[in-house]
């Protein structure tokens, strides 16, 4: 009978090698991080802090250390993909050099997007209840002990090369999950890791975009996230290597179910705005009745997040109308 740990570890490719680490939650599953042996040995991803153990095992079956990674690439600024790499360079001695787009070197180096005032704004103008805020604040808590903080050595930009063990990769920048998400595309062999751009399991979540001052939130998530996904359809990548679960090979009915799952998702909100003018957060309670329990804080937050990044592109497409009332914003159909 094999050991467990064993499971977590499998060569994909000659020396690229997926890791499997664990993440509390049902979804989106456990993280895989990638590991690239040669001449420039690079880690895809670290996993949280707390997997740290599971990361050092499954790289001790490759026979590598972590003093032995010359360079960590992170697909963007989550800590279950950057929450272990600040105890990867300690225990380098400072020599691995971490790399990351420029939009989310911050978010890697401080832990926050923007400020918590700027959040708490967010929340008051989306109509979110006072009380949820102390559990926002309960669960940003508990999110930072799963990660460190972690310099950027490396800023990455869209169309750049890096070399990733004995492969040239390219960096595709494909914002909309992050600002800065990126994907890494082997391209004479056909492979893109494509971080949570794209999931075989799931709908990945384009997050509301924040910027230090704002009146009401303008970059457009969900827009930038399906820009970004037909930059990657016209790759056409032979397979696709995500962040979580298992590896994808026919991308075209992947994202035939994601562009399914947007239309089905507005459908529902626009349904929702024929009873009349809603606030952001009372749309997403509507949306989605079952949430409660521990994930509830989360689950708001994603809700909200959702709602509000679909209801931006129906009014651009002239479908709903928006005004502020007592620093909130309520939605109509037009």
């Amino acid at each position: 009978m094999k050991h467990k740990s064993t499971i977590r570890c499998k060569e994909i490719h000659p020396h690229i090698h997926r890791i499997i680490l664990p993440l509390p939650g049902r979804q989106p599953g456990p993280v895989n991080a990638y590991l690239f042996t040669g001449k420039q040995t690079t880690l895809l991803d670290t996993g949280t802090r707390r997997t740290t153990r599971h990361l050092e095992e499954s790289l001790r079956q490759i026979g590598i250390g972590f003093s032995d990674i010359d360079r960590i690439i992170l697909t963007h600024g989550h800590i279950d993909h950057y929450g272990a790499a600040r105890h990867v360079v300690k225990q380098s001695s400072g020599r691995t050099a971490v790399a990351a787009h420029c939009e989310d070197a911050p978010v890697v180096e401080t832990g926050m997007e923007v400020s918590d005032r700027q959040f708490s704004k967010f929340y008051r103008l989306m109509g979110v209840p006072l009380v949820f805020e102390l559990l926002f604040y309960g669960m940003g808590l508990f999110f930072s002990s799963l990660a460190e903080n972690c310099r950027v050595d490396v800023c990455l930009s869209d169309g750049g090369k890096i070399q990733v063990g004995d492969y040239e990769a390219t960096v595709i920048s494909t914002p909309g999950h992050t600002k800065g998400s990126i994907c890494l595309y082997l391209e004479k062999e056909g492979i893109l890791f494509s971080g949570d751009h794209i999931l075989g399991h799931i709908t990945p979540n384009a997050f509301v975009m924040l910027e230090s001052d704002f009146d009401i939130p303008w970059r457009m998530s969900q827009l930038e996230f399906y820009d970004s996904l037909r930059k990657i359809e016209s790759l056409a990548p032979r397979i696709v290597y995500p962040a979580h679960g298992k590896p994808i090979t026919d991308l075209p009915r992947t994202v035939a179910m994601y562009r399914e799952q947007f239309l089905l998702r507005q459908e529902k909100i626009l349904t929702i705005l024929k009873k009349g003018e809603f606030t952001v957060y009372s749309i997403a309670r509507s949306l989605f009745p079952e949430i409660s329990g521990k994930r509830l804080p989360l689950e708001i937050f994603l809700g909200v997040s959702e709602v509000f990044t679909h209801l931006q592109v129906l009014e651009k497409d002239g479908m709903v109308a928006s005004h502020i009332r007592r620093r909130k914003q309520y939605y109509s159909l037009k």
